[in-house]
């Protein structure tokens, strides 16, 4: 009797936690790939970002690429290729400072990212119309700051400096 009870105990707390909400934070989860495309000048990334938008309008894809480009920076890093090595990204577990989520946030939404952002190479754009789909896979090669970006990020008391690791 006891066993039966401890069973039944069991697949209705495995039947709770299945049917529990698994909401994600959406903060530091974005889709889109991105490409080492060389090493830029001293401090810079080039890299080429490809997302998904329903619209041509190069006002609306340009703002969101570049919005990916230092997104990647910040929270991904930047992949190994063309003659240069993997990147950390600027935010990990060991430099992030807890309880600043929202002044990153307020970055992203003041559009202060685009202060970052060197360079966008328009001969490199390449847009795709995605079969059956209203959406089109566009790419573009963008050159990001990452040495000013570190300092901003440094000086709002969002990441760690490098030297709290000595």
């Amino acid at each position: 009797m006891k066993r039966i009870i401890i069973y039944s105990l069991l697949v209705i707390a495995l039947f709770l936690t299945s049917c529990s909400s698994s909401k994600k934070v959406t903060s530091n989860v974005k889709q889109y790939d991105v490409e080492t495309m060389g090493v830029g000048n001293d401090g810079t990334y080039l890299i080429r970002v490809t997302d998904y938008f329903r619209t041509t309008d190069e006002m609306v894809y340009l703002d969101g690429l570049k919005k990916d480009a230092v997104h990647c920076v910040i929270y991904q890093g930047i992949p190994a290729g063309n003659g240069s090595i993997k990147q950390p990204a600027l935010m990990t577990s060991d430099t992030k400072v807890e309880g600043n989520e929202q002044a990153l946030n307020n970055f992203f939404e003041q559009k202060l990212y685009l202060n970052y952002i060197n360079s966008v190479v328009n001969s490199s754009k390449k847009i795709t119309k995605m079969k059956d789909s209203k959406d089109y896979k566009i790419s573009v090669v963008i050159s990001v700051n990452k040495d000013d970006l570190r300092k901003y990020l440094i000086d709002n008391n969002i990441i760690k400096p490098l030297d709290f690791l000595f």
